[in-house]
């Protein structure tokens, strides 16, 4: 099956379902599944009628409805789409818009700024559509989406339907320990990947999508399987206002990344205890909120249980881009608190000295224009993922670290940093926190919980006194080679990419507090 025939078989059954909904101008506006096909049909002949057949095309933007269509509109023809994190700065825009040999470029209203920067610096675009109706002053190759939709409806022809093992989309990896690498995702990947996803949802079930759009968890968890199942997708366009808009729009489900969840929780924590949780939880989360699938980094069990007490239900996955997105997740039936679930149907897993291997369906055909990168990690058909885990009885797995991040100290031992850094974290007073291997022994570079500073008026020699308490503390239960030799309280918040994980690479550009 093909992407294409996973949304056409949407639209025959959910037809007149609303497929989006979204804030314009403090109205909610919304858009069914045959008005989501349409405006995307419009696209696709469009891009056909101007030669773009084989090509790929670039996507800069937050999330909207003129996004995704025209996402929809690229991958469900014979083009292949690249969607870009748009929080880069133009530079790095510009770099991966010509890495990716893009002809041409679908930029949203917010991004036009850096238009003249694209037109001067990307030989390859012949066109870019900018994400609105009208376009004032458009200088040469740049028109609205509206004049591309007008060239579809007025063309005959349509695109013939790609082949299964066609490139459906380029996704970039964020490059958290290096240079980032395109992704090749087959048209095969994608819909292996959607049907394999064991989660069921009833028509019309309301999932708000907080996650940046350029990312494969969202645009394949939020958008393409929430269509496959006549979700009603809600477009979050602020991280800034995302409590505001879970009481507007009342999710059933979300996907968040750890970093989410706790930010949440601390809020929650923070928040009067004579206040029932149950009333609580309708204020923070909507009436109702029942499930968080979370994935892309470790949570900790505490916070499951934890969100439990208001009522929701906490489920864990585990992915990464070059498998389409999904490995492993648990689901409502059969979940296990600090698995990652069981992997799916599609894929085989296997242990090569505790690495985690993946084969199947959904994993990528390679990295674009990078052979070398591919070679190392697609061997024998099957994919290294670079993180360190295991399986249990009940066919559940867990991870314990990255093979890439092992701290590997004088004495030969291996210490998993993640392992350390998610008991840390349990701390009120720590925000954010990276255990290092510095002087052979265990540094933990700690940027302190700032709700927690501030009501406590906390003074920086208060800090760093209590986050050495708290480690002395933490050292008495552990081996010496797990023992935490260093302390650094950061005076700023690690450097972070869009999709909230920290840059390791650059995890010691800061200074202490002085």
């Amino acid at each position: 099956m093909l992407v294409r025939d996973i949304l056409e078989e949407s639209v025959q059954k959910f037809g007149n379902v609303n497929a989006v909904k979204w804030l314009n101008r403090k109205e909610i506006s919304e858009r069914s599944y045959c008005e989501i096909m349409k405006n995307a049909v419009s696209v696709r002949k469009g891009l056909l009628a101007e030669g773009f057949e084989g090509k790929h095309i670039a996507l800069i933007g937050t999330s909207s409805v003129e996004w995704i269509e025209s996402y929809i509109g690229i991958i469900t023809g014979c083009t292949t789409a690249v969607p870009l994190d748009a929080a880069l700065p133009w530079e790095d825009l510009v770099e991966l818009i010509n890495r990716s040999d893009s002809a041409a470029l679908f930029l949203s209203p917010k991004h036009r700024p850096y238009l003249q920067a694209f037109l001067e610096n990307c030989p390859g675009l012949q066109k870019i559509w900018i994400l609105q109706e009208k376009v004032e002053d458009a200088p040469e190759k740049v028109y609205s989406i509206s004049e591309l939709r007008n060239t579809g409806n007025n063309a005959s022809a349509d695109a013939v339907c790609p082949d299964k093992e066609d490139i459906a989309t380029i996704i970039f990896t964020s490059g958290t320990t290096g240079k980032s690498k395109g992704v090749m995702l087959t048209q095969n990947n994608l819909a292996s990947n959607v049907e394999a996803v064991k989660i069921s949802a009833e028509p019309g079930t309301v999932m708000l999508s907080v996650l940046p759009i350029h990312h494969a968890f969202c645009l394949v968890m939020d958008w393409l399987k929430g269509f496959s199942q006549g979700a009603t997708i809600c477009i979050n366009d602020s991280l800034l206002h995302m409590v505001r808009n879970m009481s507007i729009f009342e999710p059933d489900i979300m996907l968040m990344v750890p970093m989410m969840i706790e930010t949440i929780y601390k809020k929650l924590a923070a928040s009067d205890p004579s206040i029932p949780k149950k009333v609580l939880a309708e204020k923070v989360f909507g009436k109702n909120l029942h499930t968080i699938f979370t994935g892309g980094a470790h949570l900790d069990p505490y916070y499951i249980d934890c969100f439990a007490q208001y009522g929701i239900q906490i489920l864990e996955g585990y992915g990464m881009s070059e498998c389409s997105p999904v490995i492993s997740n648990n689901t409502p039936e059969n979940h296990k608190p600090g698995s990652i679930g069981q992997p799916l149907e599609n894929v085989e897993v296997r242990f090569d000295n505790g690495e985690i291997l993946v084969r199947g369906t959904s994993v990528m055909k390679g990295y674009y224009q990078m052979p070398e990168e591919t070679k190392e990690t697609l061997k024998d058909g099957w994919l290294h993922t670079g993180d360190k885990g295991y399986m249990d009885e009940d066919g559940y797995l867990f991870i314990n670290g990255r093979v890439k991040n092992l701290i590997i100290l004088s004495n030969g031992e291996n210490v998993s940093p993640e392992e350390i850094e998610n008991k840390l974290a349990l701390n009120p007073l720590v925000g954010e926190v990276i255990v290092t291997g510095e002087k052979n022994g265990l540094t933990a570079r700690i940027y302190p919980e700032q709700a927690v500073v501030e009501a406590k008026a906390l003074d920086a020699d208060s800090v760093q006194r209590l986050l050495q308490s708290f480690l002395d503390e933490y050292n008495q239960n552990q081996p010496t080679y797990r023992q935490i030799t260093g302390l650094v309280v950061r005076k700023n918040p690690f450097i972070r990419n869009t999709t909230k994980k920290i840059r390791r690479q650059d995890v010691l550009i800061d200074e202490p507090l002085a």
